[in-house]
């Protein structure tokens, strides 16, 4: 009912379809950021997420020479202090001076060979209103209109959630963007109410015409990444690939992920480790992708393998609850 597939258009161009599961890469956590990127550079050719914070203080290459599409995330999440919801240990991260001067520096020199969705500037060092957010994402597409733009919706306050309910009277004025993108920990206090408001969303923004696919931000863990899927969303990104291992629909902790997945596992090096568990995550999310895309050609749940039980009574308390769709 809620689950969808759209295509993102650059200058009448088709650049991808989703859904899209963005591998991420940031140096928040991963310093040694240029190596990992250099290691999956020979495997990866679906559309990544990197950070325009890393490509300012050159922690990445500028040059990016894999992919098919780049989602260039504003600095947001690198310039803050505080840790996200896939993080299992707070690694010490000092961020380094993050400005609207030099994001917009990034933009003014970006020159990929590849297309690209520039993500609205987000600072942790203020909070604006919903209007005032809308309006400066909008004077960023305008003055930077050679790439694609998404609008990434923050909240209004600290230690406060999306403002859905005034997002929701105001989704009209999100047409002009290509992507509308959520934060997964700023969404709700709970899974399933992360999964309401992103039906509500998409049920209010088809009910405006509004095609453009709804991202979740810090999302790519192997069950609530379907789970969200299901709620309307279609594109996902995180580092959880970087940090965990995935098998079965469940994320792992990397040791354990090395030894259940074969006896050898025992006895390899954790650079060895986290290597293969960085390809094999890969694979799988491109599995996982072809799942969701079956899904929603057939509406079978089936095709999520043993998750189908908790999925269907997932699906079935979401369609009871949102009220545009009674």
């Amino acid at each position: 009912m809620f689950s969808r597939r759209s295509k993102i258009i650059l200058h009448t161009q088709v650049v991808a379809e989703t859904p899209l599961l963005l591998p991420s890469f940031s140096s928040k956590g991963f310093p040694e950021v240029r190596k990992i990127m250099k290691l999956m550079a020979g495997f990866i050719t679906s559309p990544i997420l990197i950070s325009a914070y890393d490509v300012h203080y050159r922690l990445i290459p500028r040059k990016i020479t894999f992919s098919q599409l780049l989602f260039l995330d504003s600095g947001g999440y690198e310039a803050r202090i505080e840790h996200d919801l896939s993080e299992a240990y707070g690694r010490l991260h000092k961020p380094k001076p993050w400005t609207k001067r030099f994001h917009q520096s990034v933009l003014k020199q970006w020159n990929s060979r590849w297309p690209t969705v520039a993500i609205s500037f987000d600072s942790p060092a203020q909070f604006l209103s919903l209007p005032k957010q809308i309006e400066r994402a909008s004077e960023l597409r305008q003055k930077f209109n050679h790439l694609s733009w998404e609008f990434i919706v923050k909240p209004e306050s600290k230690d406060s959630y999306l403002p859905l309910e005034r997002v929701l009277k105001r989704v009209v004025q999100l047409s002009g963007f290509a992507v509308i993108g959520l934060t997964e920990k700023e969404l709700a206090d709970s899974v399933f109410d992360a999964m309401t408001k992103i039906a509500r969303l998409r049920t209010y923004m088809d009910a405006a015409g509004l095609t453009a696919p709804i991202h979740i931000f810090g999302s790519l863990d192997a069950l609530t990444t379907i789970l969200y899927f299901l709620a309307g969303a279609e594109i996902f990104d995180g580092l959880t690939w970087l940090r965990f291992g995935y098998q079965d629909g469940k994320t792992l902790y990397s040791q354990n992920y090395g030894v259940l997945r074969d006896a050898e596992g025992l006895r390899r090096r954790t650079d060895e480790r986290h290597f293969e568990m960085w390809l094999n995550n890969y694979y799988y999310l491109e599995k996982l992708r072809t799942q969701m895309i079956n899904y929603h050609r057939t509406k079978e749940l089936s095709h999520f393998g043993p998750l189908q039980p908790l999925l269907q009574d997932a699906l079935t308390q979401l369609q009871a609850v949102v009220p545009e769709t009674r």
